[in-house]
């Protein structure tokens, strides 16, 4: 738990010392690797639907989320705007989607504590991307 919540202090400090789009990418693989991580683990070990249920939607969201990433790199300047609102949106979907699975892990008896806690430390740093382009 301790290195999680150094993990999540260099993530938010180096936002303060770079610029977004350098911040967002070193970021994503912290991020997207402790999501998957937690969905499968959950996926795995719980035999609860209200557990695999989250579990599912989180993981395709952020597929999804990763492809419209990709996707708004390379668009035109026209779309880019466009792009940019819906992938930011997906990615509040996934922070919420990660909340449920974050509740729903803590409330399964078969999902251990280490995956609990990854799924706590990735619901808070599915929310650092939003803040850091919000402002």
């Amino acid at each position: 738990m301790k290195k999680l919540v150094i993990l999540i202090l260099l993530v938010l400090v180096s936002s303060c010392f770079a610029w977004k789009k350098q911040v967002h990418f070193i970021s994503l693989p912290i991020i997207e690797g402790a999501g998957i991580y937690t969905s499968v683990r959950c996926l795995i070990d719980s035999k609860s639907l209200s557990t695999q249920i989250p579990s599912s939607v989180n993981v395709g969201l952020l597929a999804a989320n990763a492809g419209l990433g990709i996707a708004t790199i390379f668009t035109s300047e026209k779309n880019y705007r466009i792009m940019r609102i819906v992938h930011r949106i997906t990615g509040m979907g996934i922070t919420a989607a990660g909340l449920w699975m974050s509740i729903a892990a803590a409330n399964d008896k078969d999902v251990n504590n280490l995956t609990r806690n990854i799924s706590y430390g990735y619901t808070i740093l599915t929310t650092v991307p939003i803040i850091v382009f919000s402002f």
